[in-house]
């Protein structure tokens, strides 16, 4: 952003300064033509005054040598300005052409800031159908779940039914035989039978 004022702030102090110089010159020109003016008019009253020739004719000489010192002095302050003008032209040189690659890199930019825009909404769009997607898969896996968490409880029925059936064969088999320590959840730990390990809190 500091890049972009700066070319209108230079812009605006050259006007200023320029300006500053215009009127500078016209109130030179008017000291100049007051100068003239006074000249003119000292010249008619050493016409008029012959005895104070001598003297007026000195006043007027020290007058036009001050006019002339003035008038070279002006001379050197518009040669300066000139000069100023000069420099200041020469510094606009490189910052016309800043101006000129930033315009371009702002064009570039904007290319492809619409470029990138188009491409966002585009993800966007795909990233909407992956999303469905993805709900789609989720509630399909959310069904698989549940059919198998019903086919691990059927299993488990059909252990625990399994198991029952054989335990009753076997008492019908042997009937002396005490099948109370035998149970579908117990293990065989080190060559004996034990109840499950309780890992609840």
């Amino acid at each position: 952003m500091a890049d972009e004022c700066l070319p209108h702030i230079v812009a605006e102090g050259l006007k200023g300064h320029l300006e500053k110089l215009e009127l500078d010159c016209r109130i030179h020109q008017e000291v100049a033509s007051t100068a003239k003016a006074e000249a003119k008019k000292i010249k008619c009253d050493m016409l008029l005054q012959g005895i104070e020739f001598s003297r007026v004719e000195n006043a007027l000489k020290d007058e036009l040598r001050s006019v002339r010192d003035e008038k070279n002095e002006l001379r050197r302050k518009l040669h300066d300005k000139l000069q100023e003008i000069i420099e200041l032209e020469s510094k606009l040189v490189p910052l016309r052409e800043k101006i000129a690659k930033l315009e371009e890199d702002w064009d570039k930019a904007s290319q492809e800031l619409a470029e990138t825009a188009a491409e966002l909404a585009q993800a966007r769009e795909e990233n909407n159908g992956l999303k469905k997607k993805a709900d789609e898969l989720d509630e399909e896996n959310r069904g698989l779940k549940t059919k198998v968490d019903e086919l691990q409880l059927d299993a488990a029925q059909v252990l625990t039914s399994g198991f029952g059936a054989a335990l009753e064969q076997f008492a019908c088999k042997f009937p002396d035989l005490d099948l109370s320590e035998f149970s579908v959840y117990n293990e065989v730990v080190d060559g004996k039978i034990v109840p499950p390990i309780d890992l609840s809190p």
